[in-house]
């Protein structure tokens, strides 16, 4: 997703955060022929991977805050069977680790830098243009969906994202009197390495339409859990 962006943007700087900075070649080729891409190794499992970040992160901007930051983080073992009675707690943990507690405690950690954004930007209403969180959910940690009872489910999956989005609510409760807005966003089912060759959107489409809605997301967005089309999905 991050790969894509780039093409929609046209910020001082876009910090890219990887796992393993050496193996991803396609984010190294971007960095190399646009100056303001910055490659930072961020393990998000990983607490000291997070501070090492957001020194970095500090060290290139400054004197400058953060305005916006997307946790695009998550998976999704499909290995793992739907029943209930195929659940195992450690599989479970994990994805409770990536998909929910990682995106809260790298918000946490860059908030000084996202508060300095809203504090820089005060003229400006809510919004990316000063200061922002996006969380990358997905419509299947709908409960209200959950309960049409499509037969499709994954418990690992499906509670971790619900989960996410119940952190979005409350992160944009408390952010909201710093100027920081926060909404989830649902890219849709995308042409991934996690989505499979048979979704239904290619990589472009998804990011030129979730674009859409991070630069229009305004105090109304405050909380919701936003479609990539720009349609609001009940939690």
């Amino acid at each position: 997703m991050g790969i894509s962006l780039k093409g929609y943007t046209n910020s001082k700087y876009v910090f890219a955060a990887c796992r393993s900075p050496q193996n991803a070649a396609e984010l190294q080729a971007l960095a190399k022929e646009n100056s303001n891409v910055i490659i930072i190794k961020l393990d998000v499992t990983d607490d000291s991977d997070i501070d090492s970040a957001v020194e970095q992160t500090r060290a290139v901007l400054k004197n400058e805050g953060l305005n916006l930051l997307i946790n695009n983080v998550g998976i999704s073992n499909r290995s793992i069977g739907g029943d209930l009675q195929q659940q195992m707690r450690n599989d479970l943990q994990s994805h409770f680790d990536t998909n929910v507690s990682a995106s809260i405690i790298v918000t946490q950690k860059f908030l000084p830098l996202l508060k300095k954004a809203a504090e820089d930007n005060s003229s400006l209403p809510l919004g990316c243009s000063r200061a922002a969180v996006i969380n990358i959910s997905s419509v299947l940690g709908s409960i209200t969906k959950a309960l049409e009872g499509t037969g499709n489910q994954d418990y690992n999956y499906f509670v971790s994202k619900a989960a996410l989005n119940m952190a979005t609510a409350l992160m944009s409760v408390e952010l909201r009197r710093y100027g920081i807005l926060v909404a989830a966003l649902h890219p849709g089912w995308v042409k991934t390495d996690m989505g499979g060759p048979n979704a239904v959107l290619d990589k472009e489409t998804s990011i030129q339409k979730c674009w859409s809605v991070i630069k229009n997301a305004s105090e109304k967005s405050c909380g919701l859990h936003l479609s990539y089309d720009g349609t609001i999905i009940p939690f």
